[in-house]
């Protein structure tokens, strides 16, 4: 029956289709009040803008054309083109560009469009007439408006276990947690008795295991699906064995199939009506997390302290086929604990959180954060026709030119005690707030111009992105106060994203001026702070981007964190005072970061001078000493443990002022003599299919190819052979290219700052005795 409600939603997905009745827009969500929500609208058509002496008389679908008070970047007049599919739409776009008039916006998804000019941002209130259908609440052609809504998902873990070759799918277990609590489920192929109390179900078959499924799915109505590679494997092998044996992969919460693939950017996305789904892998790669792999052994043990059940060094697939004969309630448990792996993981990190703050702030859907253009879109778009704007298409946008990156000094190598780090905070918004950059701005330059120090002109009142990140900045600063890290993170996310996007040659808004007006004055500002605090006696070891190292005079009788704070205020009222000299209110804002009580830059290898972008610093005393590494090999993946080992632990003592020459002696002694035999494996990713390498074979590489299935992720030890795969169980590593690959570079580009070397404290005769 139907009835009047008005209710709360965050949305999760969205979609546009062309039927036989119209075109219609729709909406899934999840309400605090009404659980799972459906929103249509079928009384909205699709929209884009051409100029107004240009003739429409080809044009397929077309409902209607309207004069509106709207200008292109060009400043003339545009018509709204309206039509009853958003296909006629894009069709007539093609024919208009061919006839070398092209239209204005109709690259913007209509689901987009309808949310961004309301300005919401995934939360609205809805009112209307509804009916229930199952879980799900439909309404259709409610008004709506923006409001705040605290998200409450159900999310489900999902993770399946398959025969040799993929060929079948043994079981599927789901762990559920989210507002509704926890719960777990696991559907296994065979015969024997079922234990509910731990959650375990038997199906007599692989096609019934699916059916199970996914009406168990649709019971419990999950929002989000969440896994360890779960689109790329997991969900795609469903699907295959769904179209095999003739069961609907029924992922959504409509019957709009779902769509998987891989996008060569992106990695393995999901498009499935009313649920998002997250890889964990790739999730965690997007918010900068980073580990020796992105196995779920890996990551699950160094995040949570928990193991799979099935040992990373054991022959799983043999040991799960052994399972599935002889212990299937075990099968089950380790599939299961896969689940609950990944559950622990999201929580840990807060990465469902970040995704809801993200959508909140962006616009963007959970499944589409990371979208920063059409983020962009969703800012710029709806505010620039308030100002009488319509905006191009991204494909009739051509980039000429990229911007210069962020200014990087010179290091001065070199070993330094009490070295203070200063640096701007959120450099390049800022900077757009205070020489008020943005698309808007460009376009009015003529109108109370100002210019920025390295010649580019924007107007000082006519202009949209400033009060943006002036809006995002006071969110961010609630956030602060509210504790809420996953809500700050977001907003900073999106703020640094601006400037790139305007970059971008992928962006309807892109200009060479507006990132070169960012970076050029980003440079501007940071030599402006090395000469300043030259001219005030301080060294400036190095400078990157935002931040300047400045070594600190040695005395006893001084705080240096105190002098550290006193120089980022000093700076601060420089710049305030250098910004009203030029008619500006500054933005800038120049934060005292940490002091280092030593400071390393090295040598460059190949060249003369300090290593960019390269640097070690020591924090903290007693127990809490520690040493940060920035761009050096203990951060890098590619490096082998050995290495790893070796310079942390060469620093550490050349820091505290230690004599390495016995510790070196000893260390290459253990090398050369096979007790550090575990060190020595390299791990390392290939970009494509090893099949696809044909010249200019690289070590991992020629490894790869001995294998019959190598995977993306390469192990192997070098041996006096070459390299070989550890699945080979190779013996005989060539311990001299250890040493002169991995040792000896690490070493001197440190002890060359000394004037000296690995074979100046060793001594050639010494090497030869190993």
């Amino acid at each position: 029956m139907n009835q009047q409600i008005t209710c709360t939603v965050f949305l999760l997905t969205s979609e546009w289709e062309d039927t036989s009745r119209g075109h219609v827009l729709r909406y899934y969500g999840r309400s605090p009040e009404k659980g799972a929500v459906e929103i249509t609208f079928d009384d909205q058509k699709p929209v884009c803008f051409l100029e107004r002496s240009v003739d429409t008389k080809n044009a397929e679908k077309l409902v209607a054309r309207k004069p509106v008070e709207l200008q292109n970047f060009a400043g003339k007049s545009v018509d709204a083109l309206y039509f009853s599919s958003y296909r006629g739409l894009r069709n007539t776009a093609d024919l208009l560009r061919a006839a070398g008039t092209p239209p204005f916006e109709s690259d913007v998804r209509p689901d987009r469009r309808f949310l961004m000019e309301r300005f919401i941002f995934s939360m609205l209130e809805a009112s209307g007439e509804s009916r229930q259908e199952g879980n799900l609440l439909r309404l259709h052609n409610p008004t709506i408006k923006a409001v705040d809504v605290e998200p409450q998902f159900i999310i489900a873990s999902l993770d399946i276990e398959t025969g040799r070759r993929n060929s079948v799918i043994y079981s599927i277990a789901v762990h559920l947690s989210g507002f509704k609590g926890e719960s777990e489920c696991t559907f296994v192929v065979g015969n024997e008795a079922d234990i509910p109390d731990e959650g375990i179900f038997f199906v007599p078959s692989e096609k019934q295991l699916l059916v199970t499924f996914f009406k168990w799915l649709s019971d419990v109505d999950p929002d989000f699906i969440i896994g360890w590679n779960v689109i790329g494997f997991d969900l795609m092998m469903m699907e295959k064995r769904s179209s095999q044996l003739g069961v609907p992969f029924a992922l959504g919460r409509s019957r709009r199939p779902a769509s998987l693939r891989k996008n060569e950017f992106a990695g393995f996305q999901a498009n499935v009506s009313g649920r998002v789904v997250i890889d964990g892998p790739q999730a965690l790669r997007a918010s900068f997390y980073n580990f020796e792999d992105f196995r779920l052994s890996t990551v699950a043990h160094e995040l949570v302290g928990e193991e799979k059940l099935i040992d990373a060094d054991t022959d799983r697939m043999a040991e799960i086929e052994r399972l599935y004969a002889e212990d299937k309630v075990a099968l089950a448990r380790y599939n299961i604990q896969d689940c609950r792996l990944v559950t622990r993981i999201f929580e840990k990190v807060g990465l469902l959180e970040l995704y809801a703050r993200r959508s909140q702030i962006s616009g963007m859907l959970p499944g589409e954060i990371g979208r920063s253009v059409a983020a962009f879109d969703h800012y710029m778009l709806p505010l620039l026709h308030r100002r009488g704007i319509v905006a191009p298409d991204k494909q009739d946008v051509h980039g000429t030119e990229h911007a210069a990156g962020g200014y990087v000094m010179e290091p001065t190598p070199g070993i330094y005690k009490n070295v203070a780090v200063l640096d701007f905070k959120s450099l390049y918004p800022s900077i757009i707030q205070t020489f008020c950059i943005d698309p808007y701005s460009r376009l009015n330059a003529d109108i109370n111009t100002l210019e920025t120090p390295t010649g580019f002109r924007f107007s000082r009142t006519e202009h949209i992105l400033p009060q943006v990140i002036d809006k995002l900045l006071e969110q961010r600063s609630y956030a602060k106060k509210a504790n809420d890290g996953a809500l700050s993170q977001a907003i900073k996310i999106l703020m640094n994203s601006f400037y790139g996007v305007m970059g971008s040659f992928g962006c309807r808004f892109y200009h060479p001026d507006l990132p070169s007006a960012i970076t050029s004055t980003g440079q501007w500002l940071l030599k402006g702070c090395r000469s300043w605090l030259e001219e005030r006696g301080f060294q400036v070891l190095y400078g990157d981007t935002d931040s300047v190292f400045v070594l600190l005079p040695e005395s006893a009788h001084y705080d240096p964190e105190k002098v550290g704070r006193e120089l980022a205020a000093d700076l601060n009222n420089y710049w305030r005072k250098t910004m009203s000299a030029r008619g500006l209110t500054s933005y800038l804002e120049m934060e005292f970061e940490k002091v280092y009580s030593t400071f390393v830059l090295p040598l460059a290898r190949g060249r003369e001078g300090g290593a960019r972008k390269r640097y070690a610093g020591l924090r903290g005393s007693g127990a809490d000493e520690k040493i940060e590494f920035v761009g050096m090999e203990y951060v890098r993946s590619d490096w082998t443990p050995l290495a790893k080992q070796f310079q942390y632990d060469l620093y550490l003592k050349v820091m505290s002022g230690e004599d390495v020459r016995s510790w070196l002696k000893d260390f290459v002694r253990r090398l050369m003599q096979g007790e550090l035999d575990e060190l020595l494996i390299y791990r390392k990713r290939l970009k494509k299919p090893v099949a696809e390498y044909t010249r200019n074979i690289s070590p991992q590489v020629r490894a790869a190819k001995m294998l019959k299935k190598p995977g993306r992720e390469v192990k192997y030890l070098m041996t006096r052979s070459g390299p070989v795969p550890i699945q080979l169980k190779p013996s005989d590593p060539d311990y001299q290219h250890y040493l002169d690959k991995q040792i000896r570079p690490l070493a001197d580009s440190l002890l060359g700052l000394q004037n000296t070397s690995l074979q100046d404290l060793i001594g050639p005769e010494q090497l030869s005795l190993f």
